[in-house]
């Protein structure tokens, strides 16, 4: 086995192990925790009835049958779906899981993966008080729990920020926008995400700066992520955490 080019808390893998394991799955969790990534990525949106769906897509049927928009359903609604067999038959007993699940998954081993939460919202106000709401009760009196909660909502960030004032957070873009650092530093965010093939010399510079954070995603290529933590970045996102991390 080659040696690691990377220590394990600057890989973070993005939807579990999502290269080879259906995404944000109980397979693809214990897969990442299996190569060594020191982080997981993934995705929570606001059921119906307040319930955290771990999911990425806003509506059913890429990687589980229907054609629903996800926010209009319950946890009742979704709780039988399979949602590996997409992948492969293999993964056919795989079952959504909420935000509460991942939190006791990684409390049932020592030394489990942080927790990169991406909050999945529309930016209308029923939609952000509610993802917010659901968000701060599972989050609030947890402080053992290691995780980031980040989102491309800025409703959302700015929600959440003076309620869960411990957890550190982080604005979501593709590119570095204009107003993104000053935005961080106005509501106390400490980093922040951008699209790792889009990521510059001067736009990793402008957030290294600013003292926040510069983490990129979904980087696949050895090479690529190599760059981007040379300027800088403390975290790489990616689907194959194996690719990265040497095992004994």
């Amino acid at each position: 086995m080659p040696e690691a080019v990377f220590s394990k808390d600057q890989i973070c893998a993005h939807r579990g192990a999502s290269g080879s394991y259906p995404e944000n799955t109980r397979a693809a969790f214990d897969a990442a925790a299996s190569a060594g990534a020191g982080w997981i990525e993934t995705d929570i949106q606001c059921l119906a009835d307040g319930e955290l769906l771990i999911f990425h897509d806003a509506h059913l049927g890429r990687t589980a049958m229907g054609s629903a928009r996800v926010t209009l359903l319950r946890w009742t609604d979704v709780a039988e779906l399979d949602v590996g067999s997409w992948k492969s038959d293999t993964f056919s007993s795989e079952r959504p899981l909420r935000c509460e699940d991942l939190i006791a998954w990684q409390r049932e081993a020592p030394g489990r993966q942080g927790i990169v939460w991406e909050v999945k919202c529309e930016n209308d106000v029923a939609a952000v008080d509610a993802a917010a709401t659901a968000v701060i009760q599972r989050l609030a009196n947890i402080s053992d729990h290691r995780c980031i909660v980040s989102s491309f909502s800025r409703d959302v960030l700015v929600a959440l920020r003076p309620q869960l004032p411990a957890i550190p957070m982080a604005l979501i873009a593709e590119a570095l926008p204009g107003d993104g650092v000053a935005f961080c530093q106005e509501h106390g965010l400490e980093g922040i995400h951008l699209d790792g093939h889009q990521v510059t010399h001067d736009s990793a510079r402008t957030v290294l700066e600013a003292n926040l954070a510069l983490r990129c995603y979904t980087i696949n290529d050895v090479e690529e992520a190599q760059r981007l933590v040379a300027l800088g970045a403390s975290m790489v996102m990616t689907d194959f955490p194996e690719r990265f991390l040497a095992r004994d």
